[in-house]
């Protein structure tokens, strides 16, 4: 129990924290977001925690999926929303193809009064999305209201950010004007036109390139078949806020007695939402019957937040340079994504999870809190973790041959040429990698939090701008710029003489030495990179593509997904990706899916050798055939866990519950 609500099964993760399926006294099913307790524990977070919760509370009326209560001053936060059991526009239009013109009637009726109702409170919404609108058996809902503007207070955004999503942001909004109810008008518009043609009015690509598209461009609105829905969303999405339609006129274009309830869907659509509610349903009375739910989380047992993790480094390490790969998830899971994960099968997660015998495990070192991906070399075993520091580990034993505490500087540790890097707040500090004694530290400009790449000449601090400094004192030897229109996170892969920079709009390849821009691709939201047989492989949005990393020229894309390729591994001839929730096999040449595997939420992929591959995700660890899928060992009931390091036969990888483990990479007889 939690706040008076009985936990049933966990619909998701993200950076806030969990998202539970529950149900109050009276049996009625709610998403129940619990924060996670470092989060609890930091007063601007609650602030804005508090000031989320206020907002959606504000809001009642049809259309709208209402807070059933919260309590953000909890010892652990959490915040219990309306749960619909079906999946969000996007997912239905993905699946299913555009809408009839007579649901996208009815779709524009529910969604303009869901808006009257937000607009009533005095809120302007600001993110009206797709994503953002659940279909349920009684109709659509509108949900999120994480960055919602309040006529009485000013938006927590960062400075130089436009709150939105791109292609759904108002011309006014993205000439840096305020938000009114004219900006949502224009975001109903774009949501509609998607609806009704199955594509975005303001086409796909880079962000920035889609963002600049209403300001200067007509919306495509050729395939909306329906004359006078045309006519509206034209109104719709005029650039000038005057000359856009009253919501009133949306509610309008629905056929009498349409509008409300199931009715208007495609069958396909309602047989969705009906095998989901009977999922739901039957879990729920399963769970009533007296089989144990998940126990009410603590501060005690509750996982800290996924952080910003860096692959073993190259140097004396097993891995070669360019084998080093940085993934930085990101986004937090806010109201609109906990009332999502219910429409999405990633709500039973550990509902077909993998059998498989366990490991071996040859050692294990304890350590306090989350142990980060360990750093490998011929002999010892660096690990790191938020509260414990940094150890440097005998790698035949586990034994501790020195330990050091880094004052809250967790990103690392990354090896060259005998020295120990590692990034924490403004300070990269260099350490004897033998006895653990500083050899120099110097300040940062802006705080590190995205990796350290260590390579035969330089060290290379990825940021806006990218650094490179002197490994012997820390010195700047040059910087790269990358001019992004707004604040982003920056990833680097080095490969020989060649760095790769990606943020939220491309791929830049750079001159490792003189930092140099050598050319320039854009890719939107890239979000990985892997380099195998001369071919860049990128991980973005929409899929996954080929690159030369000569030209950086397009060679082909080999997987097209409408959901982000969020992380790429390569073992053998078969191209591993994280995408849809699930990890899927590729033939490295053709693309042709080979399997596909739930294995659990925000896995980190890792190539194993011999055929085979590596999975942490949030519960487990497991080796796979790259081949088949079929899983060859399992370590379960992890907690959070690493990225995979695999050397000589052993992966080694660092957990939440168990600290750092040595397991060896053979399976079992």
């Amino acid at each position: 129990m939690l706040g008076g609500y009985r936990l049933l099964a966990r619909l998701g993760q993200g950076g806030m924290g969990r998202v539970y399926l529950a149900e109050d006294r009276r049996g009625a099913l709610v998403a129940l977001k619990v924060v996670h307790p470092e989060r609890a524990h930091d007063p601007e977070f609650r602030r804005r925690f508090a000031r989320e919760v206020r907002l959606a509370a504000r809001v009642h009326g049809p259309g709208v999926a209402s807070v059933t209560g919260a309590d953000p001053d909890a010892e652990t936060p959490w915040l219990a929303a309306e749960f619909v059991p079906g999946p969000t526009l996007s997912e239905a239009i993905a699946q299913h193809g555009e809408l009839p013109a007579e649901a996208c009637r009815a779709l524009a009726e529910q969604l303009a009064q869901a808006l009257t109702a937000v607009h009533a409170t005095g809120l302007i919404h600001r993110d009206l999305k797709p994503s953002n609108v659940i279909l349920g058996a009684d109709g659509a809902r509108l949900i999120d209201f994480g960055i919602a503007l309040a006529a009485d207070e000013s938006a927590i955004t960062r400075t130089g950010q436009t709150p939105g999503t791109p292609g759904y942001i108002a011309p006014e909004v993205l000439l840096g004007g305020a938000a009114g109810p004219a900006a949502d008008v224009f975001a109903l518009g774009a949501l509609l036109a998607f609806a009704a043609q199955g594509r975005h009015a303001y086409g796909t690509g880079p962000a920035a390139a889609v963002m600049a598209r209403p300001v200067a461009v007509d919306p495509d609105l050729s395939g909306v078949a329906d004359v006078t829905l045309a006519a509206l969303l034209r109104r719709a999405l005029a650039r000038e806020p005057a000359h856009r339609p009253a919501l009133a006129e949306f509610a309008a274009l629905a056929a009498p007695g349409r509008a409300s309830g199931g009715s208007w869907m495609p069958p396909t659509l309602l047989d969705v939402i009906g095998r989901r509610t009977h999922e739901v349903t039957t879990r729920a009375r399963t769970r009533r019957a007296g089989v144990p739910g998940p126990h009410a989380p603590t501060v005690a047992d509750e996982p800290a937040p996924r952080t910003k993790r860096t692959s073993a480094a190259p140097g004396t390490a097993p891995a070669p340079i360019g084998q080093q790969r940085q993934f930085i998830r990101r986004g937090v899971l806010g109201l609109g994504a906990a009332a999502a994960a219910a429409g999405t099968a990633a709500w039973l997660i550990n509902q077909n999870s993998p059998s498989g015998p366990a490991p071996k495990i040859l050692w294990r070192h304890a350590m306090k809190g989350l142990a980060f991906t360990p750093l490998v070399t011929r002999d010892t075993v660096y690990a790191i973790s938020k509260e414990d520091g940094l150890v440097a580990l005998d790698i035949r034993t586990g034994s501790q041959r020195w330990h050091r505490s880094l004052n809250g500087g967790v990103y690392g540790p990354v090896l060259g040429n005998d020295t120990l890097y590692h990034a924490g707040g403004k300070r990269l500090t260099a350490l004897n990698s033998r006895s653990g004694d500083t050899r120099w530290s110097v300040a940062l400009a802006t705080e590190s939090g995205s990796g350290v790449i260590s390579g035969p000449d330089l060290v290379y601090l990825p940021g806006e701008p990218v650094h490179a400094l002197d490994p012997a004192d820390g010195s700047a030897r040059w910087s790269y710029a990358l001019d992004l229109p707004h604040p982003d996170i920056v990833s680097c892969l080095l490969s020989g003489d060649a760095l790769f920079v990606y943020s939220g709009t491309g791929v830049d390849r750079v001159d490792a030495a003189t930092g140099k821009r050598v050319w320039r691709t854009e890719v939107e939201a890239p979000r990985d990179l892997a380099m195998s047989d001369g071919t860049l492989y990128v991980s973005h949005f929409g899929g996954l593509s080929l690159l030369s990393p000569a030209d950086g020229t397009l060679r082909k894309t080999i997987a097209r997904s409408d959901f982000n390729v969020f992380d790429i591994a390569i073992a053998g001839r078969t191209l591993c990706i994280y995408a849809d929730d699930r990890v899927q096999g590729l033939d490295a040449i053709t693309g042709r899916k080979r399997w596909s595997a739930d294995l659990g939420k925000h896995p980190d992929l890792s190539e194993l050798g011999g055929g085979a591959l590596a999975v942490s995700s949030d519960t487990m660890v497991c080796a796979v055939d790259a081949s088949t899928g079929a899983v060859r060992w399992r370590l379960h009931d992890t907690g959070t866990a690493s990225t995979p390091v695999v050397a000589d036969g052993v992966v080694y990888v660092g957990t939440e519950r168990s600290g750092l483990l040595a397991l060896s990479a053979a399976a079992p007889t």
